[in-house]
């Protein structure tokens, strides 16, 4: 069977938009916003791409790097509409990046395709959430935050992960990881 890691690429970019969506979703159904009163979790009804989690309410990085690159970039003060259209737009421009290169990765090496792509969701968690946003000035160090707070971002990427990997084997018709 031969490979190709253009297709593989764009599969994956499609998978990347996918399983940025189904990240919202699983923010949507598992996450909520922290009530300042009790402390306790109450459910969100609104879950964005611009909510990490859903457990705190710190401003989310897409939207700090949204209205970055419009002061910076542009020389504009973006609205609050812009920004929420920014951010959204990051997060699912950057669900597609990493998907296309997980493809095209996939298709080169079929091992990287291995654990129906929770391999991928984690790496992705570990390197952009855990290392890469804190170093961007973004967030605070992963230490500033709670376990619960990471255990639900890596479950977040734990659902995308799966997802590019399921919609990559669905679109391709093969399971390059049982080769």
């Amino acid at each position: 069977m031969k490979h190709n890691p253009w297709l593989g690429a764009a599969v994956g970019a499609a998978g990347g938009l996918l399983g940025a969506g189904m990240m919202v979703m699983f923010q949507h159904v598992v996450g909520g916003t922290e009530d300042p009163k009790d402390r306790r979790p109450q459910r969100r009804a609104n879950a964005t791409p611009n909510h990490t989690d859903g457990t705190f309410s710190d401003e989310p990085a897409t939207i700090q790097a949204a209205e970055m690159v419009s002061r910076q970039v542009f020389d504009h003060e973006p609205t609050d509409l812009q920004k929420q259209v920014g951010g959204s737009a990051l997060h699912y421009g950057f669900g597609a990046a990493m998907g296309a290169l997980y493809g095209a990765a996939a298709e080169m090496e079929p091992r990287a395709a291995a654990a129906a792509g929770l391999p991928f969701g984690a790496a992705v968690w570990l390197v952009a959430d855990e290392i890469g946003v804190p170093l961007a000035g973004l967030a605070g160090k992963p230490t500033d935050y709670p376990l619960s707070r990471h255990a639900a971002a890596l479950a977040s990427h734990l659902v995308f992960g799966l997802t590019v990997e399921g919609l990559r084997r669905a679109l391709l018709g093969r399971a390059y990881a049982a080769e």
